[in-house]
């Protein structure tokens, strides 16, 4: 800056002397106008940035709002009737026995037959979701109710012969009376 004050006092002279051109004035204006229009755009769409930004946000907030408390519904065969609640209680007692029994068979078996177990059980679970989901739609439709109580039946009996199979094939300690009463 101090250099500059000092080449303005030093040329005060010749800055004195010269006259702007005639358009000069002219010029500036032109030039004046056309920053104020480039400024007022740039405003513009720096507004209309800032208004979609805000939009967005907007929506997005909104839809997790709304989004926050929205969990499927699960609807089971127990919440049809009291008398179909004790039935699926039942049976998933005794397929939770059967599977931790067979937890136990096949901790020392091969993992390939660990594997198939699990992804045909996980096939039948797959089954009584969609038996689910139908009876969310039905809930008083009977087929659907005894598709879901024979799916249980399947799987118990199912279970039941899987492990008949893995203590035979494992001749285990445990006694086979205790797994057939399961």
């Amino acid at each position: 800056m101090k250099d500059i004050e000092r080449i303005i006092k030093q040329n005060r002279a010749s800055f004195d002397n010269e006259e702007p051109q005639n358009d000069h004035f002219d010029q500036f204006r032109e030039k004046l106008q056309l920053h104020h229009q480039r400024k007022s755009k740039w405003r513009w769409n720096t507004l209309i940035k800032v208004a979609a930004t805000v939009a967005i946000l907007m929506v997005a907030g909104l839809t997790t709002y709304q989004l926050r408390d929205f969990k499927p519904q699960h609807f089971s065969l127990g919440q049809v009737s009291p008398e179909y609640k004790e039935v699926e209680n039942y049976f998933k007692t005794n397929i939770n026995k059967q599977l931790d029994i067979i937890d136990q068979l096949t901790k020392s078996s091969d993992i390939q037959e660990q594997n198939r177990i699990k992804k045909d059980l996980a096939g039948m679970d797959q089954l009584y979701k969609q038996l689910e989901a139908e009876l969310q739609i039905n809930p008083k439709d009977e087929r659907v109710i005894q598709a879901m109580i024979e799916h249980f039946q399947a799987k118990n009996n199912i279970l039941n012969r899987i492990v008949k199979q893995l203590y035979l094939v494992n001749q285990q300690d445990i006694a086979l009376a205790d797994i057939i009463n399961i």
